[in-house]
């Protein structure tokens, strides 16, 4: 298992690379299913293709990335909901840590793409 690392330009081009190619989908199935069937061609949309492009990318996003508490230095993985719901910026998530409690800005770390770990707050590392 090797220990998370801290992101590159090529991972942020990568993750850049999946939210543009997620909003291609919706945008061109948006235009494919609501001109031929409206109202049920936008709520097909709505479910399928939002929602679904949503969740796989949050699903990616969880398992290829780990974060490092801002107090502690404690490396830890979260699930895809939580993922989803807590608050960010480009390169923090705000935090509860597993091992210390307290909330922060936790910094963000990438995972090896070989790797399947459960994400589950999981300890990868204590520095």
């Amino acid at each position: 298992m090797t220990p998370p690392r801290d992101p590159t330009t090529k991972d942020w081009v990568k993750t850049a690379m999946y939210v543009v190619i997620a909003l291609i989908v919706i945008m061109g199935s948006a235009l494919v299913l609501t001109s031929f069937s409206w109202p049920v061609g936008m709520l097909v949309w709505l479910a399928v293709f939002v929602a679904g492009s949503l969740y796989l990318l949050v699903r990616w996003h969880a398992r290829a990335t780990a974060y490092r508490c801002a107090v502690c230095g404690y490396e830890f993985t979260i699930s895809t909901l939580l993922d989803l719901t807590s608050p960010h910026v480009p390169d923090k998530k705000f935090l509860k840590c597993p091992q210390c409690g307290k909330r922060s800005w936790a910094m963000i770390l990438m995972r090896d793409a070989h790797s399947h770990y459960p994400s589950s707050s999981r300890c990868l590392h204590s520095r």
